[in-house]
Order: C-alpha cells, then structure tokens, then sequence
C-alpha cells in the first residue's frame, strides 16, 4: 500500500496532466490539504517535497506553493563509450596507453600546468561485424599511480577516471558534432579520408569544476544512434515508481 503522502503528490500530478490545475495556480494550503487527505501536516509536507523534487511545485515565502510548469523540454541522454560495441564480448581492442607531454589543447582543455603530463589512451570499438569508432581519451597524471592497461581496456571512461583520478567526477559534458574523417581516423575506422563522422568530445569535472579528463571518441555515421528522453519523464518515473 503506497503511503498517503505518495498519494497526495500523485494526484495533484494527475490533476496537472489532466489540467484541472494550471502551472501558475497556488495551491490548497497546507492546513487544507490536511483536511482534505485527513492528514498531518509533516505528511502534507512530504507530499509537497516530493512535488518540488519532481519539478512540479514552486514555493513562494509567505504566498504559498504555485504549480510549476513540468519541462519536457530538456533532455537526458545516456553515453557509454561501450554501449557503441552493443554488447559484443570482443568489442574493444586497446591500441595505445602511455604516459606522454600534452599537446596544448589537451593542456588547456585539462587546465594543466606547463610540466604536467597526461595519460593518453587509444582504444578501437567494433561492432560485431565492423570497426565502429576510435576512441582518444586524456587524463592528468599522478606520480605514482600505476598505468594498469587490462583494467583500462573495457571500462568507460568515468569508471576509468574515478580509478584513476585523485577526485571523483561528478559532472559530464558532452558536446556532439559532424566532422569529416583525417587521413589517421579514416585509417583506423577502414574509411575513406573526408568520410563523414559523429564525434562525440566527452569532459569530467570534478565538485570543484576541476577538469578530471577530456577526449574525443570518433564514430563512423553508419555505427551509432543517440537517443534522449525528456528529464522530466524520467523524473516522472522514479517519483511515481518509489
């Protein structure tokens, strides 16, 4: 049995989706509410949190909780570098893992001091019947912390960083453009030079917004898809799943 203050925010959630409330509407009171569910104020409470964590409620000092309008507008995206091999048991080949000198826009996409070095490594992902993508990922190195390339070779790069970095990632920028395939990653992906590509420049930040790694996986057009679905569904899903 679902618990009252569960069901006090799944029906003011219906009651928006339905559009018997409005976004800008106040709503009942709390001492209402609590007349109205026979309730106590600390599940009221509850309910209206759950609400607010849902995106769905705006609370005002001294004027009440106002209906916020659900943003179906923003997306979520999940990226794993492996999900590019859809599961294929030998769908990663590691071509490269070294400690080197940075180039500068590694150093500045890093924020890296002049003589700091980086641990660069190069990864191909196949697909069950083809080469699909070339992955190039940088991370700051750590004197002292062991370059293990096995435990490197199948895991994504935010597992891999947090084995690796001295802070964890919390935040993942992903920017995803069109570009024509260079004369090395036509080689590597067995394309022509020019062949049009979807790259896929990944960076995690540290709390502190400290850059934690940075690179570029370069997928074939004809290997990946991306899909998103609305925040606000998910969000959704989980308020109404608890």
């Amino acid at each position: 049995m679902q618990p009252l203050y569960y069901r006090i925010a799944e029906d003011v959630i219906n009651q928006i989706k339905g559009g018997q409330i409005k976004p800008g509407d106040l709503l009942p009171s709390e001492s209402q509410l609590c007349a109205e569910y026979s309730t106590s104020k600390m599940t009221v409470r509850q309910g209206l949190a759950l609400l607010a964590r849902g995106g769905y409620l705006r609370s005002v000092p001294g004027k009440g909780n106002f209906v916020e309008y659900p943003r179906y507008d923003l997306l979520t995206m999940h990226f794993d570098e492996m999900d590019i091999t859809s599961g294929y048991p030998q769908g990663v080949k590691l071509l490269e893992a070294t400690i080197m000198d940075p180039d500068p826009q590694v150093r500045d996409e890093l924020s890296l001091p002049k003589k700091a070095k980086v641990i660069m490594m190069k990864r191909l992902l196949y697909s069950e019947t083809q080469v699909a993508a070339l992955d190039i990922k940088f991370m700051p190195y750590i004197k002292g912390k062991p370059l293990i390339e096995k435990e490197i070779q199948y895991i994504p790069f935010a597992k891999m960083v947090a084995k690796h970095g001295e802070l964890f990632s919390v935040k993942n920028e992903v920017t995803i453009y069109a570009a024509a395939a260079d004369q090395e990653v036509a080689s590597k992906l067995e394309i022509s030079p020019g062949s049009p590509l979807l790259v896929i420049e990944q960076k995690l930040l540290s709390a502190e917004q400290k850059p934690m790694g940075w690179g570029k996986t370069f997928c074939r057009s004809d290997c990946l898809q991306l899909h998103a679905v609305s925040a606000q569904y998910i969000q959704d899903q989980k308020l109404l799943n608890l």
